[in-house]
């Protein structure tokens, strides 16, 4: 079996210090570094599109929903992000006419955001673009393998987003 980074940090450090308990580096130091090969494909893909991930993730969020109208505050919640970086990201977006903002007919304080036309097509693009990415990182892995390491990182998701819910 061939070695990878993580073999040979782990060997380092048992060579270094035998009594260190460094076998948790064996999953967590190949989630880390697979997300960095995550974003760089991820970011390669989208680029030829004009996008960072961020706005792509507003995109196609508002896809998933029906193409809008959705609140920027529940764009925010489903991104993980303030309602501050949310607002910057729909600006961008906005004046690349990926987007529209209009009042909200039964509040008149909210703000809804829908997917222009040339959004949806760019979203359906981008989306096409980012699987071929995640596919050309996942390749060696057949389906079994995936099926495995999807269900082992939705144990360990499951339990950090119920400790998180409960704060």
């Amino acid at each position: 079996m061939e070695l990878d980074h993580v073999d040979r940090m782990l060997q380092a450090w048992a060579d270094r210090d035998p009594e260190l308990a460094a076998d948790p580096l064996a999953v967590a130091g190949r989630i880390l570094r697979l997300a960095r090969f995550l974003d760089l494909a991820i970011a390669r893909a989208l680029a030829p599109l004009g996008l960072s991930f961020e706005d792509f993730d507003v995109l196609n969020t508002l896809r998933r929903e029906g193409g809008g109208p959705v609140r920027p505050s529940a764009l925010a919640r489903a991104a993980l992000i303030s309602s501050g970086a949310m607002t910057a990201r729909l600006g961008r977006l906005q004046d690349r006419g990926l987007i529209t903002r209009a009042g909200d007919d039964t509040d008149r304080r909210a703000v809804q955001v829908s997917l222009t036309a040339h959004g949806e097509e760019l979203a359906i693009r981008a989306l096409a673009a980012v699987l071929e990415a995640d596919e050309s990182v996942l390749a060696p892995l057949d389906a079994a393998s995936r099926a495995s390491v999807a269900d082992g990182l939705r144990t360990i998701l499951v339990q950090l987003e119920r400790s998180e819910a409960g704060r």
